[in-house]
């Protein structure tokens, strides 16, 4: 009679297993949810960055130099490349004074429940203020 060689793995080893890969799972999942809400508002800070250099040419060109009237969107199309600013936002400027202005980046889409701020003002570094909601 011959002895046959049975083969496979025991339900402990496979337990073992699938415990394992779910603690992976659970550390891995939400620092890529972080890490994609990173890159989305850095996302949003380069395209307000794009407000900051328009500004600044919209102030050079006024008399007075104020940033007064740059809230205005349709004063953006010849200051700032809107082509370049992504669907995952949409942006307002507000708080215009001769001194500075406020940019607000409000995520859409894959952005959704993100928004991003920046203060600007000539006599002091920009503040930026990120904020999540939601999930």
């Amino acid at each position: 009679m011959r002895k046959r060689l049975q083969r496979g793995f025991t339900l402990m080893e496979l337990m073992v297993v699938i415990v394992i890969v779910a603690i992976l799972a659970a550390v891995a999942v939400p620092l890529y949810i972080n890490y994609v809400k990173d890159a989305r508002r850095t996302e949003a800070k380069a395209a307000i960055g794009a407000f900051v250099t328009g500004a600044s040419r919209y102030y050079q060109d006024q008399q007075p130099q104020t940033y007064v009237g740059f809230e205005n969107p349709t004063n953006w199309g010849k200051y700032v490349d809107t082509g370049d600013l992504g669907s995952n936002w949409t942006f307002a400027v507000s708080n215009t004074s001769t001194d500075g202005f406020q940019v607000d980046a409000t995520g859409q889409r894959t952005a959704s429940g993100l928004s991003v701020r920046m203060v600007y003002s000539r006599t002091a570094p920009p503040v930026w203020t990120d904020e999540t909601s939601g999930p």
